[in-house]
């Protein structure tokens, strides 16, 4: 994570914790487009409904057992909209 906000030249917060992720949806929101949250599995639904789209077509109802998923939630016009981006790592990548 800090090579990649090194390179965006974007700094790390860190002072959200899980059960935070009122404050973290409130900081995101105010934040520069685009916001990446990096989150706990247990607290995704939290964060989620948070963000006030928990009822947006496609979310699955519960978070996968998975770790090579990104998800992709777009605000336009006031509206959620979402995509999952799998990143198809392969046997052995970290």
């Amino acid at each position: 994570m800090a090579a990649l906000a090194g390179a965006l030249r974007t700094p790390v917060r860190t002072e959200f914790a899980l059960g935070a992720e009122a404050a973290l949806v409130q900081a995101a929101l105010a934040a520069p487009m685009p916001v990446l949250v990096c989150w706990e599995h247990t607290g995704i639904p939290r964060l989620i409904g948070a963000l006030g789209a928990h009822q947006v077509p496609g979310i699955p109802a519960t978070w996968p057992d998975r770790y090579d998923l990104v998800w992709m939630f777009t605000r336009r016009r006031g509206r959620w909209s979402f995509r999952e981006l799998p990143q198809h790592l392969l046997p052995g990548d970290a």
